[in-house]
């Protein structure tokens, strides 16, 4: 069976039944996932499990197992998972292989997928492997801060006050593009509930690019099938909103990692393209859920598109990349939005944003 895995290929069609389940762990079934390194009986029970999903990286990735190998001491039990796509080598190996037998730590778990079933279902495989009731995402390229799994640990515990279940940490980060400079002392910035009504409001879901520490109950990852590259490059904001449906979501209060925005796959020209591209799809899908939804896609929908192609003009620009803003009108052709309404939208966002921050603190 071929595995279709280019993130940049969009079925739109998904997203106008978005709320349907879609068992995503099959579409790789048969592809067997061989454990070659470290021993899982020296992590007994672990409460969390943190997921390296990896592709031919060499001193990036090893930076990135250092950074989870390094934590400081906590009260619960951990694994460290990574599952390897990257086709064997002459002699049978690959660099991650490498890396892990010269580190020698034997609390890591090394899986070699026998075939490369791309990232998004890389990460599937990794959760179906991991024991955690917790799994906390890692990119190959980013890394942990030395407190992280003391304070996802710590946050897991204490929100209490959210009206779900607690379902989905997702991690703030630094970005860094050479080095990361760990925080010394971090000041608390209070907790942000992620909500299906904020990322009607808002325009995004706050959920995208899972990594450094960004930890998802087990449980609500397998009840929405996983991630689906039928959504394209927004596939992890899509997961993000499904849990959204039964499980609290929230943003974490302090930054849990480093994210190396130099090397992101984000930084390409066709990848912003169907990324502006599959947001449009995804903001039509939430228009479409009710009358008042549609009534605020009408007034609002124009002005939010085109702050999205904006901010992607940004990354551009840091990426040295020459785009404008009609290199997006694939998705919807380019036209400036009405003032009055930039202002309105400006105004209610602002409103909104100050009066679930006071619900928020009152609630803790």
């Amino acid at each position: 069976m071929a595995i279709d895995f280019d993130i940049n290929k969009i079925k739109a069609h998904a997203y106008t039944t978005l709320e349907a389940y879609v068992d995503n762990f099959s579409k790789v079934a048969d592809i067997p996932s061989d454990l070659l390194f470290g021993e899982p009986q020296l992590s007994k029970e672990p409460w969390i499990s943190v997921i390296i999903p990896t592709y031919n990286r060499t001193t990036l990735f090893q930076e990135a197992v250092m950074s989870v190998l390094l934590q400081i001491p906590v009260d619960f039990s951990w694994e460290l998972i990574v599952v390897d796509n990257t086709p064997f080598d002459a002699e049978g190996k690959t660099p991650a292989l490498r890396i892990l037998q010269e580190i020698n730590d034997h609390r890591v778990l090394y899986y070699h997928n026998r075939e490369n079933i791309g990232s998004g279902y890389n990460w599937n495989r990794g959760v179906e492997l991991a024991r955690g009731e917790w799994v906390c995402f890692l990119h190959d390229d980013d890394l942990l801060s030395k407190c992280a799994l003391w304070n996802i640990g710590r946050m897991i515990q204490t929100v209490d006050w959210t009206k779900k279940k607690l379902g989905f940490l997702y991690a703030r980060r630094t970005q860094f593009s050479t080095k990361y400079k760990e925080p010394v002392k971090q000041r608390k910035r209070g907790f942000t509930e992620l909500t299906q009504m904020r990322a009607l409001v808002i325009g995004d879901t706050g959920t995208g690019m899972p990594s450094c520490g960004t930890t998802i109950r087990k449980q609500a990852y397998m009840e929405v099938g996983g991630i689906n590259y039928d959504f394209g490059p927004t596939a992890d904001a899509v997961l993000g909103y499904q849990i959204m449906a039964k499980y609290a979501v929230i943003c974490s209060d302090v930054s849990l990692g480093g994210y190396r925005w130099a090397e992101n796959e984000t930084l390409k020209k066709r990848t912003l393209q169907k990324l502006v591209e599959a947001d449009w799809l995804f903001a039509c899908y939430r228009y479409s859920r009710s009358r008042y939804a549609a009534f605020w896609g009408r007034c609002f929908g124009r002005v939010i598109h085109n702050q999205n192609i904006h901010y992607k003009l940004e990354v551009a620009e840091k990426a040295g990349l020459s785009m404008n803003v009609h290199d997006f009108d694939d998705s919807l052709p380019y036209k400036r939005s009405n003032f009055i309404l930039r202002g309105i939208y400006i105004i209610i966002k602002a409103a909104y944003i100050a009066i679930r921050a006071k619900r928020a603190k009152r609630s803790r």
